[in-house]
């Protein structure tokens, strides 16, 4: 056998594809000889040239609808010298949108030839196989009943497929008339198992009718509804309520299509879907959404979201303080660098609000904020959030709140600093003034070039006495400010009592500290009383050294010195040997 002939089975089953598939005529003829036969499976179809083939087969051609073919054999079973015969079967069956129901099986014979290279058809015999006849039979049934077969076994699959669905949702079927009420001429099991009922107390409590189903309140809507899907095409949805037979009531989703049946009647065919959940959890998203809006329209913090993944920090204000402006966004992109640029958070405080955006961080902070409109002063800003994670757990997001604390700032250190000042001098009061000496001497910083000096207004009681507290108010303050003017910023001047101060003089030589003194005897021989009442001053100095430790006994030291100073006629200083 020649390499072509052997492709003769091919040939044949493309033939049948070419006819009862892809419907094409042409492909079919260019395979078939001019003295080509044909025996069909019609009565009719027994053809003996090519053109009487061509003809018929346009005739027909629209007359076949498309097929598919299942289970097909093609064999080469005899040969010659040019030619072969090739047996075959197959089952034809209809596609669903042929409007037509068919499956047959059939058989088939082709004479093929090779002709200059090429295979073409010399006779080719297509029949439909009789089943077994019994013996009252003249002519085979299963052909007549092989049709009604056909859709038995097709409307048991799509009753699975029914059963299915209807087992694997949470509803149920229903099938309703186009009348007023809706009426029921089909209910599936589950509508009423969903519900509670049994069938019959379902139809019962329904009326047999869908309007009947509804829940009373909600039928005005469930109508309307209906009435408006339908003038738009023959689907239609709505949601409503149904009664349960144990008093609640239950949310559905009831969607269905209008069709005609065999006879040309409307009828309705609906799938009811609990839906009581979602519904639930609709009510439950749209309440917090209400509560959402109420806070964001009371709230004066500026909220925020970080995208980590993006380095992306969204704020959402208001640009003015008026409430009923809506909230606006602002978006800053690759914000890590722009923090790390330094020109909006201060540069100590970057570090920890990285860590807390970044999830590494899990406390309320503050932090200091260039203030945008003035540009040269900090602001306090109090920084809470929480972070949002992914599937993995691993942090994707943080959201938070940025208040304002900067006016709470000013006012609690406004507050610490009169409890810690004299409220006549704004001096350090004694307590304040001993613990940051004592704390000051435990430190690292403490050497033995600092120094403890007592300061007493000579024969202060006379000056109030003399000419009263006012009078004797102001040498207090003017004796403040002479102290504060001789002394620098890192050191502790306080007032401890009634006329007397003290003055701890950090990091200064012997001689440098001398000085000073001097200086604050001079400067308070200046201080201008009524009737040139005169003012002067005795000072008690300790130094510090290596076994100096506590506040207690410097004072103990510089005290004594000072008794000295009384001693010698005040108006001078004394420094503890």
């Amino acid at each position: 056998m020649s390499i072509l002939l052997k492709k003769a089975p091919k040939l044949a089953k493309h033939i049948i594809t070419s006819f009862y598939i892809n419907r094409d005529i042409d492909e079919v003829l260019k395979y078939l000889c001019e003295n080509v036969t044909w025996i069909g499976p019609g009565e009719q179809e027994f053809l003996t040239s090519f053109n009487e083939i061509k003809n018929y087969f346009y005739a027909g051609q629209y007359e076949i609808p498309s097929c598919d073919i299942n289970n097909d054999i093609f064999e080469i079973v005899s040969e010659y010298e040019n030619r072969c015969m090739v047996l075959g079967k197959y089952t034809v069956r209809t596609k669903e949108n042929a409007q037509m129901i068919l499956e047959v099986n059939q058989r088939c014979t082709f004479e093929i030839i090779e002709d200059r290279e090429k295979l073409l058809v010399k006779h080719m015999h297509i029949s439909n196989p009789y089943g077994e006849m019994q013996l009252d039979e003249y002519f085979p049934t299963k052909i007549g009943t092989q049709s009604y077969d056909y859709l038995q076994r097709l409307l048991k699959e799509k009753t699975e497929v029914i059963e299915m669905i209807t087992n694997n949702i949470n509803g149920g079927l229903k099938g309703s008339n186009d009348d007023s009420t809706y009426s029921f001429f089909y209910v599936n099991e589950g509508l009423p198992k969903i519900l509670g009922y049994t069938y019959n107390e379902f139809m019962e409590m329904s009326g047999g009718s869908a309007v009947g189903a509804v829940y009373p309140p909600d039928l005005p809507k469930a109508l309307e509804d209906c009435e408006q899907c339908f003038a738009k095409g023959p689907t239609y949805s709505s949601e409503y309520r149904i009664r349960k037979k144990d008093g609640t009531l239950m949310w559905v989703l009831d969607s269905g299509m209008k069709s005609l049946n065999s006879d040309g009647i409307v009828k309705i065919n609906s799938i009811i879907t609990d839906i009581t959940q979602l519904k639930n959890i609709e009510s439950e998203l749209k309440l917090e959404r209400e509560r959402y809006r109420i806070a964001l329209q009371n709230i004066t913090d500026i909220m925020f979201e970080y995208d980590m993944e993006n380095d992306n920090f969204i704020k959402y204000q208001r640009v003015e303080i008026d409430k009923k402006i809506e909230l606006e966004n602002f978006e800053t992109k690759n914000y890590s660098k722009l923090l790390e640029s330094g020109k909006i958070i201060h540069l100590d405080d970057i570090g920890k609000l990285l860590e807390v955006l970044r999830g590494n961080l899990h406390e309320t902070i503050e932090i200091r904020e260039i203030n945008s409109l003035t540009k040269n002063e900090w602001r306090w800003i109090r920084v809470q959030c929480s972070v949002i994670y992914d599937s993995d757990h691993n942090p994707i997001k943080t959201i938070g709140v940025l208040k304002d604390i900067t006016e709470d700032k000013s006012k609690l250190e406004s507050l610490i600093n009169q409890a810690q000042r004299d409220p006549l001098t704004q001096l350090y009061n004694q307590r304040v003034s001993q613990n940051l000496i004592q704390e000051y001497l435990c430190s690292s910083d403490s050497k033995n070039n600092d120094a403890l000096l007592i300061i007493d207004i000579d024969d202060f009681k006379t000056v109030n006495d003399t000419f009263g507290h006012l009078e004797g108010n102001e040498v207090l303050v003017a004796v403040s400010k002479i102290l504060l003017h001789n002394t620098y910023d890192k050191d502790i001047v306080a007032r401890i009592g009634g006329d007397e101060f003290t003055i701890f003089i950090k990091s200064l030589t012997k001689d440098l500290i001398i000085k000073i003194t001097n200086d604050i005897l001079n400067d308070a021989s200046k201080i201008k009383v009524k009737d040139n009442h005169k003012i002067t001053l005795s000072i008690g100095i300790a130094f510090t050294d290596d076994s100096t430790k506590l506040y207690k006994d410097l004072f103990s030291k510089a005290d004594k010195a000072l008794y000295l100073s009384k001693a010698d006629g005040k108006n001078c200083y004394s420094v503890y040997e």
